[in-house]
């Protein structure tokens, strides 16, 4: 079990076995009921202990019916869901957080259809609202850009009965491929192509793009890590998700597909879990109805729920942001946790 009192450790090192489960039996052994499962919430919102948004108190709150936190000194309270992803949910947290297990740690990930099957859940829209709500956390938007040698392309996957034009990153690590970044495109144009750099890549980084026709795809030519995570990435669209992909979720299933490939060398599948809860905590409540047609305009929030007490957060996404303009942007990266790639 977890210990019941917070461990204070630096932020990007949290301990297997200790911070969150190493495989099946523990987390069974973790999260037990509903009690087991929020209390976890609480320490990932607030891991030096509860601290008021409102007046600034810290310490512990009051526990008022409906699992309410109250500020001892001022008396705002709310719950440690409101202003997240799990707001309004009328789903079981312990069915939240073995969605979450099955969706981090499954090595290829899983559909809607398959969810709906582990978790005995009586309807495929409920299973499907689960899974796109996780895919909204699964990639920060806040995270560092590409850096050293980075491969650059275009290319076309499967949506609907259409087909998209997405740009892929890949860092150039030598023998193999490091961090990725992806995106939809509204065209092949390399203006389009430039804003995407602009937005994944660190200035100073060298940018080997494709050429003219394309490149070789044989290990060791030009852009060998590029053509690998573009096949990889359509061997996934269509094993995992039967290239059931539309054009206006596709962006977040490009998201699912980084943070499983950026997280492909973990030592414990658990910690895909943890990153998956940090995220979700700071990400704010997903409408069904916005899920279905996703807007593409979004601006960056600090993370509070209705208690009013401030979260570790990151910025906030409910929306797609669009791509910046490939000239005059002054972006600093967060360099936050390093993990969190």
């Amino acid at each position: 079990m977890p210990p019941s009192i917070p461990i204070q450790r630096a932020p990007g090192s949290p301990v297997p076995g200790a911070d969150y489960p190493r495989d099946w039996d523990e987390f069974l052994a973790f999260f037990p009921d509903e009690d087991a499962c929020l209390g976890y919430l609480e320490r990932l919102s607030w891991p030096d202990g509860f601290v008021c948004g409102r007046c600034g108190a810290a310490g512990e709150p009051w526990r008022g019916s409906r699992r309410r936190l109250v500020c001892r000194s001022c008396g705002h309270g709310g719950t440690v869901t409101a202003g997240t992803l799990f707001q309004g949910t009328r789903t079981p947290m312990p069915v939240w957080f073995r969605a979450a297990w099955r969706v981090s740690t499954a090595e290829e990930g899983v559909s809607a259809r398959r969810l709906q099957r582990d978790l005995g859940l009586g309807s495929y829209e409920t299973a499907w609202a689960i899974l796109h709500r996780l895919r909204r956390a699964m990639v920060r938007s806040g995270r560092p850009r590409l850096e050293g040698v980075v491969e650059v392309g275009r290319g076309f996957v499967p949506a609907g009965a259409d087909r998209a034009v997405i740009a892929v990153a890949v860092e150039d690590r030598g023998d193999e491929a490091g961090r990725v970044r992806m995106r939809r495109l509204t065209s092949a144009r390399d203006s389009q192509l430039q804003r995407f750099v602009t937005w994944a890549v660190e200035p100073g980084a060298t940018v080997v793009s494709e050429p003219a026709g394309g490149a070789g795809s044989a290990a060791g030519s030009p852009l060998s890590h590029l053509r690998a995570v573009q096949r990889s990435l359509g061997d996934w669209l269509l094993r995992t998700h039967q290239g059931a992909t539309t054009l206006d979720q596709l962006d977040w299933y490009l998201d699912e597909f980084t943070f499983r490939f950026n997280r492909r060398s973990a030592l414990h599948r658990g910690l895909l879990f943890y990153r998956l809860l940090e995220e979700a905590l700071v990400t704010p409540p997903q409408p069904l109805g916005a899920m279905a047609a996703p807007s593409r305009a979004s601006h960056p929030t600090r993370a509070t729920g209705a208690t009013g007490a401030t979260r570790v957060a990151r910025p906030a996404r409910g929306a797609r942001a669009a791509l910046p303009a490939p000239a005059g942007t002054s972006h600093q990266p967060h360099r936050g946790d390093p993990a969190t790639v």
